[in-house]
């Protein structure tokens, strides 16, 4: 009675094995769709430092926050932006002159950019 439920147990586990085992295959796949690694993820040493991580799927959306934050430029435009915004607008309301420039003239030379802009749009429409 005792050997049969042991038998039982084991198989248990080896067919919980095998799902796994087959889970972490299909994650391997579908991450190769996605971000068109293969087997990439066996010289990661984020798979080391920490176990939580263990999977490949796993780990790529965990460094994908860290990487994209590094690579993006997007807070240097807004804020470079935001302080050309208050130049301009502090010469229009003021009536000064910033490096040789007053608010007229950048007025008229975004109004020509922005009609050749049109113009070049159009010719793809």
């Amino acid at each position: 009675m005792q050997d049969a439920r042991t038998r039982r147990r084991m198989e248990l586990l080896r067919l919980i094995r095998e799902e796994n085992h087959s889970n972490r295959q299909r994650i391997r796949a579908r991450e190769e769709i996605l971000y068109g690694k293969s087997d990439s993820y066996q010289g990661n040493d984020l798979y080391d430092r920490d176990p939580l991580y263990d999977s490949p799927l796993a780990a790529a959306e965990y460094g994908a926050g860290q990487e994209s934050a590094r690579g993006s430029s997007f807070g240097l435009r807004l804020v470079l932006a935001a302080l050309l915004f208050g130049l301009y607008f502090y010469s229009k309301t003021q009536q000064v002159s910033i490096l040789g420039l007053d608010a007229a003239q950048v007025e008229t030379e975004v109004r020509e950019q922005g009609e050749w802009v049109i113009d070049f749009i159009g010719r793809f429409l």
